[in-house]
């Protein structure tokens, strides 16, 4: 980040920060809004939007940054966000409707209301494409601006990918056919519909797009970190209407809020729908566990349902515990933050969904990306006093070798190879019969042309595991070019 940037940015973020809270202990919001300030430190994001609903009441809401990187727009109630694939959450809310109506079931096959199919998609049921169990085709995001017929034609050419309920495999193309089967029965377009029976009382702050490339007034634009240049670009995707139903719903913090309260309260759906919308789909292979358009999540055992969307947005219901979390970013530097800000903000809501090692990881994490490394090194080392990595293990497959191992991959991802080295270096000294410390330290070395360190590390990778073919033919290829 430069320097005119980076002050500008932390002004807005510190004094710029809106938040309600109500019924909530004061120190606990305070707990919530120093960690997401710390975390949109670490992952540089431009922009962000929170809020928390507990037992029906909105208790810390907040807005935080930029809608863009390139200007001192603050992120505030008016800002829209693209939630991408939490739109699918609101499309299997409109099926459901239609089920409790009597105008659709999950096993009609879809064909008694699409025409036109190719023989080999006219079995597949309404319920396999809720559940991304159909084998359909997929189309996808770089495909935009084909038309809509050219994409049917390349669907039905690439044939089933297996038979319909056997497993899950995530598909765009299932909820364009859903938001069609809605057209076919309503007689409406499918956002017209969605808007009038999920967004009644909603003047403003939701629409449906997928064309990323259009301003919108007070629109929190999707930034993408370029680590070529070390800087954020502004998405230009384009989608067409084919996208709506997958991933084109732009919305506000409140608004999303208001639709979480109706559901909550059974006006979009009873909470007879809402247990059939919730339950787990039966895959042919056993294996796989999704509901009916929603996805289930666990912490600490304790069982949640949502969706996140764009690798940026995030929408959780711990139906259990009445808590609601949502998150809408618009970018981030490293790495998808919004689970991890969700079960860190779940954790300090109910103490019971603490989860202690991810405090941790993310202690380890703020440590090495905020400070110098001298400082991030003697913090890890009292970490790792504090919390034994014996007692760990009996609960999780956490590795202090695999957090150090995953910065400084992070770091050389981002071009910051000095500082990537020195983590992989001390991960070898922690760990040193690790075999994987060593070569991805000697891979670190041999981007960074330190040639003669690379041969000596690779060397260190065949002494702990003689069987490493990758650090001979890397030895030969070092050697060569010495």
């Amino acid at each position: 980040m430069n320097k005119i940037h980076s002050v500008i940015y932390l002004f807005i973020l510190i004094s710029a920060v809106s938040c309600t809270k109500k019924a909530i202990d004061t120190d606990v919001a305070s707990q919530i809004e120093n960690y997401v300030k710390e975390e949109i430190l670490i992952q540089e994001i431009p922009g962000l939007a929170l809020g928390v609903i507990k037992n029906g009441a909105v208790v810390y809401k907040g807005y935080f940054g930029k809608t863009d990187w390139n200007n001192t727009n603050p992120v505030n109630e008016d800002t829209t966000f693209p939630v991408y694939s939490i739109t699918k959450l609101i499309v299997s809310t409109a099926i459901f409707q239609l089920v409790e109506e009597n105008r659709i079931s999950l096993e009609d096959s879809i064909s008694s209301y699409l025409k036109n199919l190719p023989e080999h998609w006219e079995n597949i049921q309404v319920k396999h494409l809720l559940t991304h169990s159909s084998g359909l085709p997929d189309f996808h995001v770089n495909e935009g601006n084909i038309s809509d017929e050219d994409i049917w034609i390349k669907l039905i050419n690439e044939g089933m990918h297996f038979e319909k309920g056997y497993q899950f495999e995530y598909n765009q193309t299932n909820y364009w056919l859903l938001a069609q089967i809605i057209e076919t029965i309503t007689g409406k377009p499918f956002e017209k519909i969605v808007l009038t029976n999920q967004f009644q009382n909603s003047e403003r702050g939701v629409f449906f797009s997928s064309d990323l490339s259009k301003e919108v007034d007070n629109g929190a634009k999707r930034h993408e970190y370029n680590n070529e240049k070390g800087e954020y670009n502004i998405s230009k995707i384009y989608g067409g209407k084919r996208y709506h139903a997958a991933n084109g719903l732009n919305i506000t913090l409140n608004e999303l809020i208001e639709w979480n309260s109706l559901l909550d309260n059974n006006e979009l759906l009873s909470s007879e729908q809402k247990r059939d919308m919730w339950k787990s789909f039966q895959y042919g292979n056993q294996q796989d566990e999704f509901l009916h358009g929603w996805h289930v999540y666990k912490l600490n055992g304790v069982q949640s349902f949502g969706f996140t969307g764009g690798s940026q947005t995030g929408f959780r219901k711990f139906v259990d515990r009445d808590l609601t979390i949502i998150i809408l970013t618009n970018g981030y530097k490293y790495f998808s933050p919004h689970n991890d800000i969700i079960n860190r903000v779940a954790g300090i809501m109910d103490s019971s969904l603490v989860y202690e090692l991810a405090k941790v990881q993310h202690e380890i994490i703020s440590n090495f990306f905020l400070n110098d490394f001298e400082v991030a090194a003697a913090n890890f080392q009292m970490l790792k006093k504090k919390y034994p990595e014996s007692e760990a293990d009996k609960n999780t497959s956490y590795s202090f070798e695999n957090t150090l191992n995953a910065i400084g991959y992070l770091l050389k991802q981002k071009k910051k190879l000095t500082q990537a080295i020195k983590v992989f270096e001390l991960n070898t000294e922690e760990n040193p019969t690790s075999a994987n410390c060593f070569d991805s330290l000697a891979e670190a070395y041999y981007t960074d042309n330190q040639l003669n360190n690379a041969k000596k590390a690779y060397e260190m990778v065949l002494a702990l595991n003689p069987s490493n073919s990758n650090a001979k033919e890397m030895i030969k290829v070092i050697e060569e070019k010495i």
